[in-house]
This record gives structure tokens, C-alpha cells and sequence, in this order.
């Protein structure tokens, strides 16, 4: 006969027992630390850059990726710098992050410390709407072992009285990666992950309507975009290029023989105006630049003059000499007036248009902080809107002038074409006329 009180006691020992293996199993799942896989951040493509550039070098401070799981996750000791030229077809390892295994990464930062850029072998700092690249991981999924992230900036030459001022519209998407390496890894970029870039790359935003304007010296510049995908699209600024009339007051000028003081009439030039996006305000770029630079002339190269009207005393030969120093590239104004002590009446001097001095004064990573952008959602339009005088400031070599004030305002009648500075890129592109 079976003791069926044993019995019982054995069943529920088991019982017991199994329950307390599960739980501990259980627990130990819940509490034990979830596993660290290191995920590669990949950097491929050149840039869109002005004629005569060989470098174009980004220099980072720190990269982050956002994981759905977790957030955001940093590696701030991935420092360096990149050649963005030296990438055509090619891609670079540039930080590893360390997130959870078979987490989804949905975006990256690149934390950008200054670029600088190489033009017919002179390097020059560029200027940056922000430090901070927020790239969009198109395709995001699970447990992808890394991203491939193509920066496709677009760099702009623009002009502070005669010094260029290079402007980066910092468009950039990233593809997941199916391969992790260690930073300093370089790898070919298949053609077929080159065009699935080219196909996630672009932005669908559309210009729905502009309005230019200018009365007296005040600029207004009104643009509503849409957007018409499926993605968010980060604004981060316009570019205007076409003619715009410049003020200058009269320029003194101190050298050491001579002393001369120039009245520019009439001025006008064929030139880029970058914008940039601080939430819907527009910031007039060149306007930021223009107070930490010297120039030698507040004209840039190729601008028009009706009339330079000089008044000049000391010695005339070294005044002259200056005088064809600034006047030598053939645009320059119909006529020069000379005159001053010991001359009698002014008289006329040939001229010949204006020297494209090379050089940049302000420092490197000035200006690549604090401005927003406006992040557009899909289906929404916005409205940005710059209205004040566009007013540039830079310090006049070879003059006792701390500054010298130029008001560029548009010309009423004269067209404009239009450029959005967008991540990702946009082919969106319009143009107006000025009212």
C-alpha cells in the first residue's frame, strides 16, 4: 500500500522547488546587466565645394547615437578629424558607442569643433549654423551593428568686403551598417549602398511662397516652406544670390607717406547672402562673421562703383600705387576722382576694378554654436521671416576706423535665386524678384 502522505510531501517539494528554480531564473534574467556591443559610426562622401578647393576637414569633439531603448548614449573621448575630400567612395570608422545588444539606433550627433576649409592653397575657417549635426538614421533597425552616415554639405563662398567667408550647409542621412570596426577602419562604399543613399538622402520640402522687399535700408525676406514627406527636416537655413546694392561711408585710409579719405558711390555687386534659421527668425550669416574680421577693402571682387571720389595728401606716386593696388582685376567703377592739397581741382584716374585679397580673421569655432534651426514635420509649413538692416562690420586694415559699416540691402526689380540649407538635403529651389 502506497503512503500517499510521502507521496504529496514529494509532490510538493518538487513543486517547491521548480517554482523557486523558475523565480530565480527569473530574477536573475531581470537583474543580471544587459549586454554592451560597440556600435560603429561611419563616415563616407564628399562634399558639394567651391572651384580650387583640395581639403575640406571637419574637426569632432565627440560623437552620440539615440537608441529607442535607452536615449541618447555618448562617447565623448571620439575626437579627430576627417578629410571629407579624401572619402569619395570610401568610408571611415570614426567612433565606436558603446548600447545595449539588439538595440535600435534612430540617430546621430556629430559634435562638430570648428572646419576649415583649403582653396587654392590657402586655408580658411568655415562657418557652421550649428555645432551639433543631428543625423537621421533612415531604415533604423534592430541590433544593426553600426551606421553609415553620408555628409553631403554644401559649401557656399560668400564675400565681407574683400575677404570670402565660407558657409557649410551641413546636410547629411545615415543607412544602417551590417559590419562594427574599430575607429580608423576604412572600407569601400558598395554601389548599391551609394545609390540607397542617394535615394534616403533627399528632403521633400517644398518652397511654397517668397516675398523679397526693401525699403530704404531695411531688409525683409519672408519664405514658407512645406513639408511633403514622410520625415522630419531640420531648416537650418537660406541662401539668396544676385545683385545687392552696398553703402559705404567715406573710408580713411593711414599708410605711411600718404593719408587719403575714399568715397565710394554707387556701389553694387553680384554676391550670395546666407541665412540662418533660429527657430523661424532669420539670421543674416555674413552679418555674424563681419564683426571678427579684417578686410583691405570693403568691396568684394568684381563689385561696381559709379564713382570713387578720393581726397589725398602726401605722397602722390605711393597714393597712386595704392590706388592701382585695389584697381587691378578690370570691374571697377566708371571713374576715379583724386584731389586734396596741392592737386587744384580733382582730376580723373583710370581704374581697373578690385583685388581679391586672400585671408580671414575670426577665429575658427566662433560661430558654429547656439542657433537652432527649426525641425519642420511632415504635412507642416512654416514661415521664416528676416526683417532689419543687414549691416556688416568688419575692421578696416590700413585705417584708424575701428570698424567700417556696410548696408547691403537688395535691388528693387533685379532677381534672386534661392537655396535651402536643409538635413537632409533638399533640391527644393526658387527664385524671386525683389519688390
Amino acid at each position: 500500500m502506497k503512503n500517499w502522505g510521502i507521496v504529496a510531501l514529494a509532490i510538493a517539494i518538487v513543486v517547491v522547488v521548480a517554482a523557486g528554480g523558475a523565480w530565480y531564473a527569473m530574477s536573475t534574467r531581470a537583474h543580471a546587466p544587459t549586454a554592451q556591443v560597440a556600435y560603429a559610426v561611419a563616415l563616407t562622401d564628399p562634399p558639394i565645394v567651391p572651384t580650387g578647393t583640395t581639403a575640406l576637414t571637419i574637426n569632432y569633439s565627440g560623437v552620440a547615437v539615440h537608441t529607442e531603448e535607452q536615449g541618447w548614449i555618448a562617447n565623448t573621448g571620439a575626437t579627430g578629424g576627417v578629410n571629407l575630400l579624401a572619402l569619395q567612395n570610401l568610408s571611415v570608422v570614426i567612433a565606436n558607442v558603446r548600447v545595449p545588444a539588439n538595440a535600435t539606433v534612430n540617430e546621430v550627433r556629430l559634435y562638430v569643433s570648428n572646419a576649415t576649409i583649403m582653396v587654392n592653397g590657402t586655408t580658411y575657417p568655415v562657418m557652421l549654423p550649428s555645432g551639433v549635426l543631428k543625423i537621421p538614421i533612415v531604415n533604423a533597425s534592430r541590433a544593426a551593428p553600426g551606421a553609415l552616415v553620408d555628409l553631403q554639405p554644401h559649401v557656399f563662398e560668400a564675400f565681407v568686403g574683400d575677404q570670402p567667408v565660407f558657409v557649410m550647409a551641413p546636410a547629411a542621412v545615415a543607412l544602417p551598417l551590417n559590419y562594427t570596426a574599430p575607429p580608423g577602419s576604412v572600407f569601400h562604399v558598395p554601389k548599391h549602398l551609394r545609390d540607397e543613399l542617394e535615394r534616403a538622402g533627399r528632403a521633400d520640402v517644398a518652397i511654397t511662397s517668397v516675398t523679397l522687399t526693401v525699403n530704404g535700408n531695411v531688409t525683409t525676406l519672408r519664405i514658407t516652406l512645406t513639408n511633403e514627406g514622410n520625415e522630419s527636416v531640420q531648416i537650418m537655413g537660406v541662401a539668396l544670390k544676385g545683385p545687392w546694392a552696398l553703402s559705404v561711408p567715406p573710408v580713411t585710409i593711414q599708410k605711411k607717406d600718404f593719408s587719403a579719405t575714399v568715397n565710394v558711390v554707387g556701389a553694387r555687386a553680384d554676391m550670395r547672402m546666407v541665412f540662418f534659421a533660429n527657430g523661424t527668425q532669420l539670421v543674416p550669416a555674413l552679418q555674424m562673421a563681419s564683426e571678427h574680421m579684417n578686410v583691405k577693402w570693403p568691396l568684394p571682387p568684381g563689385a561696381k562703383e559709379k564713382k570713387l571720389e578720393v581726397e589725398g595728401e602726401g605722397n602722390e606716386s605711393d597714393l597712386q600705387e595704392w590706388m592701382h593696388g585695389f584697381n587691378s582685376n578690370g570691374n571697377g567703377p566708371d571713374n576715379v576722382m583724386m584731389g586734396g592739397p596741392g592737386r587744384g581741382a580733382d582730376q580723373s584716374y583710370g581704374s581697373n576694378g578690385l583685388n581679391a585679397f586672400q585671408g580671414i580673421a575670426f577665429a575658427d569655432d566662433e560661430f558654429e554654436h547656439a542657433l537652432a534651426g527649426y525641425t519642420l514635420q511632415p504635412g507642416q509649413s512654416a514661415t521664416f521671416l528676416y526683417e532689419g538692416v543687414i549691416a556688416l562690420t568688419p575692421h578696416l586694415e590700413d585705417s584708424s576706423m575701428r570698424a567700417v559699416n556696410i548696408t547691403v540691402v537688395p535691388i528693387s526689380g533685379d532677381g534672386y535665386s534661392i537655396t535651402l540649407l536643409t538635413v537632409p538635403a533638399s533640391n527644393a529651389t526658387t527664385t524671386t524678384i525683389a519688390g
